[in-house]
C-alpha cells in the first residue's frame, strides 16, 4: 500500500467541499494535475472549486474540466480544505489566494525540490517528474476512478513536463503510467496536435523576432533571449506563446544552460532556466528568490535589463563551472 498520501485520503474523506488550486502562469503539469484532481473529487461526489489566477493556456483549453476553472475567488468561508498542486512557493499561488486569511488545511502536493513545505499536509515528491505522476497515485492510493476525462488531464501533466518523455527526469514510472492513461481512454496523438500543432499565427512572429534577441557567451556554454513588453504588445501576445521558446536556445550544440528575460513590468525581468545533465540551475534561481528543478527553474529580479542580466549572467557562470567540476 502507498502510505504516502495517507493523511491527504483522510482530508479527502473527512471534507465535502474543496479548492484545487496551482501556481500563476500555469502550464500542462499545473492545468492537467489540478483539474485532473478536480475532477477526480467530484467524481465521488465532492463539491468542488477548481481555480487558477491566471487562465488556462489556450492550448489546453480542450482538456475536459478547463471550461469551468474559475479566475476568481472571493473567500476562504465554507472550504473544508485547499490543494494546492505543482507549486513549491505559497506566494505563487496567486494575490487572490494570498490575500485571503482563513484558509483550512491546506493541502501541498508537489514535486519541486525547492518547496518550501508551506502546507498543513505536504506531500513532496522531487523524483517525481509531474505533480501530474502524484496526482495519478493519490487517486490510486483512493481507489478513486480513472474517468477519460481525468486521464487525459494527467497524461497532459506528465507529457508535457518530461517535454514529451524527453527530459532526463523521465522514469520508466512515468512511462508506466502514461501507458495506463492511453488504456483509459487517452488518445496520444489527439493530445500531440493540440498542444504542438494548433499554435496561432502570432506564436511564430513573435518567436521569429525573440530569436534575434539570441545571445551567446564567449565558451558557447551560455544562450540567453530576451522578450520586451514592446514585443508582446507588437503582435497581441499572452505569455502562454512563450511556451518551449528556450528550448530552442538550449538546443544549440554544445549549449549547457540557456536563459529567456522576460519583461513583465518596468524594471522587472522574469527568467526563466533551462539546463543539461548536472547543470544546477534550481539553485541559482532559488539564490534569487525563485526556485524549481535541477534542470528547469525560474524567478523575478528587479532592475535595469543590463543590470539583471549581468547579476543573473555571473550565477550561471558559476553554476556551469561548478556542474562541470
Amino acid at each position: 500500500m502507498d502510505s504516502r498520501f495517507d493523511s491527504v485520503i483522510e482530508e479527502i474523506k473527512r471534507g465535502n467541499r474543496f479548492l484545487v488550486i496551482s501556481h500563476t502562469s500555469p502550464e500542462g503539469d499545473a492545468v492537467g494535475s489540478s483539474i485532473g484532481l478536480a475532477l477526480a473529487l467530484r467524481e465521488i461526489g465532492k463539491e468542488v472549486t477548481s481555480f487558477l489566477e491566471d487562465p488556462v493556456p489556450e492550448i489546453f483549453r480542450f482538456l475536459p474540466g478547463a471550461d469551468v476553472v474559475t479566475d476568481k475567488l472571493d473567500s476562504s468561508e465554507g472550504y473544508d480544505a485547499v490543494f494546492a498542486v505543482d507549486c513549491g512557493d505559497k506566494e505563487r499561488l496567486g494575490k487572490q489566494f494570498n490575500a485571503v486569511d482563513g484558509w483550512k488545511t491546506i493541502v501541498n502536493i508537489d514535486h519541486h525540490r525547492t518547496n518550501e513545505q508551506f502546507g498543513d499536509i505536504n506531500v513532496v515528491e522531487p523524483d517525481a517528474c509531474a505533480a501530474g505522476e502524484m496526482i495519478f497515485d493519490l487517486l490510486k492510493a483512493a481507489s478513486i476512478k480513472m474517468t477519460k476525462g481525468i486521464a487525459e488531464n494527467l497524461y497532459v501533466a506528465i507529457h508535457t513536463d518530461t517535454g514529451s518523455f524527453r527530459y532526463s527526469a523521465t522514469s520508466p514510472d512515468a512511462f508506466r503510467k502514461a501507458g495506463e492513461l492511453v488504456e483509459c481512454g487517452v488518445d496520444p496523438w489527439e493530445i500531440s496536435q493540440q498542444i504542438y500543432e494548433s499554435y496561432p499565427l502570432q506564436r511564430l512572429q513573435l518567436l521569429a523576432r525573440v530569436l534575434g534577441t539570441l545571445e551567446r557567451t564567449d565558451g558557447g556554454e551560455i544562450t540567453s533571449m530576451v522578450v520586451t513588453r514592446k514585443m508582446m504588445e507588437e503582435f497581441g501576445a499572452t505569455g502562454e506563446l512563450l511556451d518551449g521558446f528556450i528550448n530552442f536556445a538550449r538546443s544549440i550544440r554544445g549549449v549547457k544552460v540557456a536563459l529567456i528575460f522576460k519583461e513583465t513590468e518596468a524594471d522587472n525581468y522574469r527568467i526563466s532556466f533551462r539546463s543539461k545533465g548536472a547543470i544546477d540551475v534550481a539553485s541559482v534561481a532559488h539564490s534569487f528568490g525563485g526556485g524549481g528543478h535541477i534542470n528547469a527553474a525560474g524567478c523575478s529580479v528587479n532592475g535595469p535589463l543590463d543590470v539583471v542580466r549581468a547579476k543573473v549572467m555571473s550565477a550561471t557562470e558559476a553554476a556551469v563551472r561548478g556542474g562541470a567540476s
